[in-house]
């Protein structure tokens, strides 16, 4: 349900960044799909899963240009009782860009590297 007035001021406006940040965290979440990949972090699915996440910030923040899911993180408001939503955000969000540098690395030992540091950030993000 959609809140579109209310008596109590800054309610909406709550409402909506709380609506946000709920769509981003899941979207960040989808980097979940790099558990099933089973060390194969440049897969369709890992790669969609990231690409779902740009697009939804591209969106929002900074359209026609090259998109991170970092973009706009520090500009988030964050309402009483959605801290905890934001430090899941912040988790995920990290386990996105160390997946987004293993698909620029150049070399073996930067792709070794970057996977290395997938593994440290999913297991931190996910327990």
């Amino acid at each position: 349900m959609r809140l579109v007035a209310s008596s109590d001021p800054g309610a909406v406006d709550r409402w909506q960044a709380g609506r946000l940040l709920d769509e981003r965290v899941v979207l960040a979440s989808a980097v979940r799909e790099l558990q099933r990949s089973d060390g194969d972090y440049l897969s369709d699915r890992c790669r969609a899963a990231l690409d779902l996440l740009r697009r939804w910030v591209g969106e929002r923040y900074e359209a026609n240009v090259e998109t991170h899911a970092i973009d706009g993180l520090s500009s988030i408001v964050v309402w009483e009782g959605y801290e905890g939503v934001m430090a899941e955000l912040v988790a995920a969000t990290e386990v996105c860009e160390a997946l987004a540098m293993a698909w620029t690395a150049d070399t073996r030992r930067e792709l070794e590297g970057d996977k290395a540091a997938i593994r440290n950030l999913l297991a931190k993000y996910l327990y």
